[in-house]
């Protein structure tokens, strides 16, 4: 297994694993949407961080061009710090949790939407996560006065979807199926690979 195959099947590992956590996390806040504060901070944070970390890596693969690699870097830095300060202060209130991750939701989305643009073979999975990211930051931002449980329920929703494609992703990406060049570059139009943030 040459070096490239390598990149791939590890980070097919990590979007799986990051994909499990999301859903899982995700669920909970869905099933138990009266949940106190600190336990959707902690929850919501603990998952951005985890985002953070793998859009990081994802910005040091060559999988990538330059621009999508530097955007990936960007987003992961902005999920790790929102999801440090979500987790440092999550006895603030509600609104709080809301802009943080209505942010970092539509950043993301937009983020998301530039590079499923630029990459081939990425462009489907990488729009509609871009979509749900857009329309779900959104919801949150526009409905800043939301309920505990109201906020629970859309960053739940956000989860779950971000988690399954994800792990679909990650499942391409172990299967050794995305096509690339000698150079280790994204080529044709095959399936995608797992998603950056």
């Amino acid at each position: 297994m040459d070096s490239t195959e390598k990149y791939f099947r590890g980070l097919g590992t990590a979007a799986i694993a990051a994909g499990v956590i999301g859903v899982v996390c995700g669920l909970v806040a869905i099933f138990w949407p009266k949940i106190p504060l600190l336990t959707l901070a902690i929850v919501a944070g603990f998952y951005l961080l985890c985002l953070g970390a793998l859009s990081i890596a994802r910005a040091f693969g060559r999988d990538r061009d330059a621009g999508a690699r530097a955007l990936s870097a960007v987003l992961g830095l902005l999920g790790v710090l929102i999801g440090v300060a979500v987790i440092r202060r999550p006895g603030d209130t509600v609104l709080v949790i809301v802009i943080a991750v209505g942010l970092w939701l539509l950043s993301a989305g937009l983020v998301e939407g530039v590079i499923a643009l630029v990459t081939p073979g990425y462009r489907l999975v990488g729009l509609l996560t871009a979509a749900a990211d857009v329309i779900l930051g959104i919801l949150l931002l526009s409905w800043p006065k939301a309920s505990v449980a109201t906020v629970a329920i859309l960053v739940g929703i956000a989860f779950v979807i971000r988690g399954v494609l994800m792990v679909y992703g990650g499942i391409q990406l172990r299967r050794g199926d995305v096509p690339v060049d000698s150079t280790g570059q994204v080529t044709g139009a095959g399936p995608p690979p797992p998603l950056a943030a």
